[in-house]
């Protein structure tokens, strides 16, 4: 029989929204390809079967998804809970996967309408993977630039992360162009594409190192007028960004159903108060996840930012308490690789910098501040 993250939980999937055809075929294969494998996906990195199973499942057409009429669901709804049920089977492959919507979401609202209906087709299905580079350009001097040429726009630079490397086809790229805008293009990656992107030397990573992410070199790559998906003011580029990104993100409550199992496994060996304690974090993430997800729904971006930011705070400070919980109810094998207690651990503090904001890393001071 199928499991279903947090069963038991304040934190299960609603009986309504399991039943929904993309959330169910997405779980079918989150628990019958991914978990069973995530320890050693985490170790030795998220292979293609796994993202041929995602686009056979649809999982790749989430951003144009909507659900049969009459359903009773939105289409937020089915997105945030395939989002929390990859990342709570696993998150390396879950990563990947979200990357590819960077691309999408930016032909999805690009006035390039060429760009657009040459290459969406292929995303949404899977047919065509893709991954992003452009965080850096909320940051005061960001690492890649534009220079615009008769033939395009030449960019060069380093993209301090970029994931997927090696097993995606193509990326959006942002770049800063003269007079402080900024600019997102399609560009190729895969093998063969030329010298223009290239990995470069990169410490590994103590925390997703099976997310193929690497440090890539950005060499004088030309980029025609006609792959150009956006040109903006980069204020209103990070004004949006920044918006977006003061929400609590589904992959967390995900983190959170994944430490709530093993809190519930290991308490009969732990002991009773583990017990307690799984039902207590569960019933703490769902409340948390109801006032977040309602404000997603019912104000407009540009409201309640505060009020956003501070939740996706605590959500995160619950996901490393919730990990410590795990540490402690495994003991020591727990550091090493290839135990869930010790990947969560990790997991949870990679979450407190991911798509993180100045906003959101005072949240989070604050929020230990008031806990000392």
């Amino acid at each position: 029989m199928r499991s279903t993250p947090g069963r038991g939980t304040a934190l299960e999937t609603e009986p309504g929204l399991a039943g929904e055809p993309l959330v169910a075929a997405v779980a079918d294969v989150a628990d019958t390809v991914l978990r069973p494998v995530a320890e050693r996906t985490a170790v030795t990195g998220v292979p293609l079967t796994h993202l041929a199973e995602l686009a056979h499942c649809g999982a790749y057409g989430l951003v144009g998804y909507e659900p049969p009429e009459g359903s009773g669901h939105t289409h937020a709804q089915v997105v945030r809970e395939v989002h929390e049920l990859l990342s709570a089977a696993d998150p390396s492959t879950w990563f990947v996967h979200v990357q590819h919507f960077g691309l999408v979401k930016a032909l999805s609202r690009s006035t390039n309408t060429a760009l657009r209906d040459r290459w969406l087709p292929a995303l949404v299905t899977g047919g065509k993977r893709s991954t992003a580079g452009f965080a850096y350009l909320r940051q005061p001097s960001p690492p890649v630039t534009a220079e615009e040429t008769d033939d395009g726009w030449l960019l060069r630079g380093h993209v301090p992360w970029m994931t997927g490397w090696g097993i995606t086809d193509m990326a959006v790229l942002g770049a800063v162009a003269p007079g402080d805008r900024a600019l997102l293009a399609r560009v190729d990656c895969g093998p063969g594409v030329g010298d223009g992107l290239v990995a470069a030397e990169s410490a590994p990573l103590w925390a997703m190192n099976g997310t193929h992410t690497a440090a890539v070199e950005v060499r004088d790559v030309l980029v025609p007028h006609e792959d150009v998906i956006s040109l903006e003011p980069r204020t209103d580029w990070v004004r949006d960004y920044d918006l977006e990104n003061a929400n609590a993100q589904p992959a967390v409550f995900g983190h959170l159903r994944t430490a709530v199992d093993l809190l519930r496994a290991a308490a009969p060996r732990a002991g009773a108060a583990y017990e307690t304690l799984a039902l207590r974090l569960a019933e703490e993430a769902a409340r948390l996840r109801t006032e977040a997800y309602a404000l997603r729904d019912e104000q407009p971006p540009e409201k309640e930012v505060a009020a956003r930011t501070e939740i996706r705070a605590a959500v995160l400070d619950l996901g490393v308490r919730a990990a410590t919980a795990c540490v402690a109810a495994t003991g020591g094998r727990a550091v090493r690789y290839g135990d869930t207690a010790g990947r969560l651990a990790r997991e949870a503090l990679f979450h407190l910098i991911q798509a993180q904001t100045p906003r959101l890393r005072g949240a989070t001071a604050d929020l230990t501040l008031r806990g000392l």
